[in-house]
C-alpha cells in the first residue's frame, strides 16, 4: 500500500478531482494548505483601496490518497493531468509506504481496510 500526497494550486483542484473520477478512485481526503514555492504569488488588493500587497504564502490544496501499489502510476498520471500546466513550482506529489491500515468502523486491517 502507498500513500500519495499531492500539493496542488487551489485553482486546479476541481480539474484534478475530475481527472481522478475518470479512474473510479474509491476515495480521497483533501485539505487547504499554504506554501511557498517557486510559483509567483499573486498581488492582493486591500479592502479599502489603499493599495496592494503580496502574501507570503500561496493557497494550495493537499490531496491524500491511499491505494494499492498497482494503482499508483495511474493515480499520479491523473493528478498530473489535472493539476499541471507545465509551469515550474506548481506543486509536488509525495509517495510513501503504508505499513498498516485499520478501518475504524469495520476494524478490518491491511488491504481489506481500503
Amino acid at each position: 500500500m502507498k500513500k500519495i500526497e499531492a500539493v496542488v494550486p487551489v485553482s486546479r483542484l476541481e480539474r484534478t478531482f475530475a481527472t481522478l473520477k475518470e479512474i473510479n478512485l474509491g476515495g480521497l481526503t483533501y485539505y487547504e494548505s499554504r506554501g511557498r514555492g517557486e510559483i509567483p504569488r499573486p498581488q492582493v488588493h486591500s479592502g479599502r483601496g489603499t493599495g496592494t500587497f503580496t502574501p507570503e504564502f500561496n493557497m494550495n490544496a493537499t490531496i491524500v490518497i491511499v491505494a494499492n501499489d498497482d494503482q499508483v502510476d495511474k493515480i499520479v498520471e491523473k493528478i498530473l493531468e489535472g493539476a499541471s500546466s507545465g509551469t515550474k513550482g506548481e506543486g509536488k506529489i509525495f509517495i510513501s509506504d503504508i505499513d498498516e491500515m485499520v478501518d475504524i468502523g469495520s476494524r478490518k486491517r491491511g488491504d481489506v481496510a481500503t
